[in-house]
């Protein structure tokens, strides 16, 4: 039996770049996700989305509620692998990022993404749900 988990996902995008990143589990399948992670209990889709950017990108970097905007919601298979569904909950952010992005105990590298590069095995949340909407949009090029 597939276990359902609620997810967040927050698309960061600064001169039509794309931010990913490689988390620990992630890394298990060799894929690039999105800041973001699982939904604990009692938390909101937006409380969720704001406790990861701090944990993901941390260093003092303030962000809130205002700073994002929800975009859409699917379901998928989740990227770590497993017999894990997602729903994922995903959300455009509207500020920029000013601080250094530093390794930490989640997130193993970062990486500001253009269109096109091939060699980023991305997750299928990014590459068939994010990026379309984004080329749509013309806020990645």
């Amino acid at each position: 039996m597939e276990k359902l988990k609620r997810v967040v996902g927050v698309a960061f995008i600064e001169d039509g770049k794309l931010l990913i990143v490689k988390s620990v589990r992630s890394s298990t399948t060799n894929s690039w996700t999105l800041v973001g992670g699982g939904i604990e209990t009692g938390e909101t889709e937006i409380t969720a989305a704001l406790r990861e950017v701090n944990e993901e990108i941390g260093q003092g970097f303030e962000f809130c509620e205002e700073d994002l905007l929800p975009i859409m919601c699917f379901k998928e298979a989740a990227a770590s692998g497993g017999d894990i569904m997602i729903e994922m909950n995903l959300f455009l952010a509207k500020k920029k990022i000013h601080v250094s992005l530093i390794p930490n105990d989640e997130i193993l590298d970062y990486h500001w993404y253009t269109l096109g590069e091939v060699e980023y095995n991305l997750s299928s949340s990014i590459r068939d749900y994010f990026l379309p909407y984004a080329i749509q949009k013309g806020l990645i090029y």
